[in-house]
């Protein structure tokens, strides 16, 4: 890249003299080929530097991915800057390296390659004529790579848009009960069939579903859940709390006008209840003792 720009600037600046030039090397094909092996060639490998570079940046700062917005974007472009200021003092003798092996085959002098390969191009005017191109290929590569991701995150959207809603079924239809819903936890997400929870909570303004392979997070609230779960299974003790009464062991009064209700999970958990809601409860525990809950989940297997 370095060597394409400056020989568009040569021709655009000096086309008079590039045409003597070509003259001196046989014509277009000579000039070509001595283009290829001392300016092309060479310059691939400072292409290939620079990406390992960038490689082992983002190893190094441990850079998977990033959120595509324009201001994490613009952060990470930031941060990558330093990897291309410094990159010219690591590709420099590999590519002077290559240029020298190509353009002076067979006739090799090593005074000549130290004296204006290596140490000769240790300077201000080569850093600044390779500068613009390492940012050019640097960034080049960086957003394009930027943009494949987009894309496909675009594209994405669009089949998600387009199919149908794998949870939609979860979503009880007009006079039926909910049966199952979204659970995510540490370890990634899950149907959770409600009749299997032993309760549902609100903690700091988060709901749960507290089940016998653990506790998940829920997006429905407690109203919605009140409104959804069938009410002869389920019963909210409290403002925060809605319990599965297939796993009602027993309860008693505690302190202060509440009332301890244990539950059969391994632990045997306790949760409270207020005296307001007591009469509630046990007509509703009633109802559900006298009848056969048809998807009452076997306690030998909870327990």
């Amino acid at each position: 890249m370095a060597v394409f720009t400056f020989e568009a600037f040569n021709w655009l600046f000096a086309f008079e003299k590039k045409l003597v030039k070509v003259e001196e090397y046989g014509g277009l094909l000579g000039y070509l080929w001595i283009f290829l092996r001392g300016g092309i060639l060479p310059e691939i490998s400072t292409l290939v530097i620079l990406l390992m570079l960038l490689n082992i940046y983002h190893e190094a700062c441990r850079i998977k991915r990033i959120e595509l917005t324009p201001r994490n974007i613009l952060n990470y472009e930031v941060k990558i800057l330093p990897v291309m200021l410094v990159a010219f003092f690591l590709f420099n003798p590999v590519t002077q390296t290559v240029r020298y092996l190509l353009v002076n085959f067979p006739n090799y002098d090593l005074e000549l390659y130290l004296g204006n390969y290596i140490q000769g191009t240790y300077s201000l005017k080569y850093y600044s004529f390779y500068l613009i191109p390492v940012l050019i290929m640097g960034y080049g590569a960086v957003n394009g790579s930027l943009l494949v991701d987009i894309l496909e995150q675009r594209r994405q959207r669009k089949r998600s848009s387009e199919a149908p809603d794998p949870f939609q079924s979860l979503v009880p239809q007009p006079g039926a009960f909910l049966t199952h819903l979204k659970g995510k936890n540490n370890f990634g997400e899950t149907i959770l069939a409600v009749q299997d929870c032993f309760w549902f909570e609100t903690e700091d303004r988060y709901y749960y579903a507290v089940h016998p392979t653990g506790r998940f997070s829920i997006t429905k609230t407690m109203n919605e859940l009140e409104a959804e779960l069938n009410p002869e299974l389920f019963f909210r003790t409290k403002r925060n709390c809605i319990i599965n009464l297939s796993f009602v062991a027993s309860y008693a009064y505690w302190e202060n006008g509440k009332y301890s209700i244990r539950m059969q999970t391994p632990n045997n958990d306790e949760t409270d209840m207020p005296r307001a809601r007591l009469q509630d409860f046990k007509n509703r525990l009633v109802r559900f003792s006298a009848q056969e809950v048809e998807y009452l989940p076997p306690k030998s297997e909870i327990i």
